[in-house]
């Protein structure tokens, strides 16, 4: 492994973000019930990144060994290695993937206060940097699982600031414009939908967003 570069490190990290967060948006109402599946992939993501990276192999080993934990079941002790990550390898790219499976697994058990602040340090501070809009992203999911519309679309407006080149971009639109409606704010929505349309032009999600903007005419 040592002949890979970084580009096609980033690659395969990225390949493996976004098949879980595709996961993620196509069972957007059953989120926060498969999130025991996402963890799993995330952290076996992790795994296979930190090898190709060459972090410190103390941290590998330990993220590696909460995947064990969690593929048998033993979740309190895959907290334990994740929480062990974060301690003692504080800023290294394992211990924000470990922020990451700890916020999901705080998010499955509805502590959705005690996961907040692992994403939002991972959103300023994540490394690799690849792992910042992921996490922007399953924050805006948190605060719309707890149903906190307001924070929720600071969220997708802070996403959008930051990231505007992501591949997740486009839905963190059209969820801003669905925030706006819940909130009973349909000249904002429709702002954003018109957005949609001048800025991803022959997109599904701009068909999505003709078609809300038909409904509300």
């Amino acid at each position: 492994m040592r002949g890979v570069s970084y580009e096609q490190k980033k690659s395969i990290f990225e390949k493996f973000a976004e098949f879980i967060v595709k996961q993620i948006r196509e069972n957007r109402t059953r989120f926060f019930t498969i999130i025991g599946f996402t963890i799993g992939i995330i952290v076996f993501a992790v795994f296979i990144y930190a090898r190709l990276s060459y972090m410190d192999y103390g941290a590998a080993d330990k993220i590696s060994s909460a995947y064990m934990y969690y593929t048998h079941g033993d979740i309190d002790q895959g907290k334990k290695a994740l929480l062990d990550t974060i301690r003692y390898f504080h800023s290294s790219p394992a211990a924000y993937e470990a922020r990451m499976i700890m916020a999901d697994a705080l998010s499955e058990e509805k502590k959705f206060d005690e996961a907040i602040p692992y994403l939002a340090e991972t959103v300023r501070d994540g490394k690799p940097e690849t792992m910042r809009p992921l996490a922007a992203y399953r924050l805006m999911y948190v605060y719309d699982a707890k149903k906190d519309y307001d924070n929720a679309i600071l969220a997708a407006k802070d996403f959008i600031n930051k990231f505007p080149d992501s591949f997740l971009i486009k839905d963190v639109y059209l969820n801003l414009a669905r925030f706006y409606t819940i909130k009973g704010s349909p000249e904002d929505a429709k702002k954003v939908y018109i957005d949609i349309l001048m800025t991803f032009p022959a997109t599904g999600e701009a068909e999505r967003a003709q078609e809300m903007l038909n409904k509300m005419r």
